[in-house]
């Protein structure tokens, strides 16, 4: 199976089981979007699948305009690579 990426609201207790993330690692990420293997999860919560250049462009658009705050990275923007396997 390949990794697919899907928008969800979080809904709280029981939105991720442990069943659910034993079949498969279920990764949050920024904007509402999750990433998993686990159809059926994703099926059961209604999510939406997305492209990976659509789930990128979400993620893009909740993180615009937010920087790094310390460290050396101070004023730089942030960024966000999703995971592609």
């Amino acid at each position: 199976m390949a990794l697919k990426y899907y928008t969800s609201t979080n809904t709280g207790k029981g939105f991720i089981t442990h069943e659910d993330n034993s079949a498969a690692h279920i990764a949050g990420h920024p904007g509402s979007l999750w990433s998993t293997e686990n159809e059926l999860w994703a099926s059961r919560v209604e999510a939406e699948e997305k492209t990976l250049e659509e789930a990128q462009a979400i993620i893009s658009a909740s993180i615009d305009g937010l920087f790094f705050e310390e460290g050396e990275l101070s004023g730089s923007a942030l960024t966000y690579d999703l995971p592609r396997e």
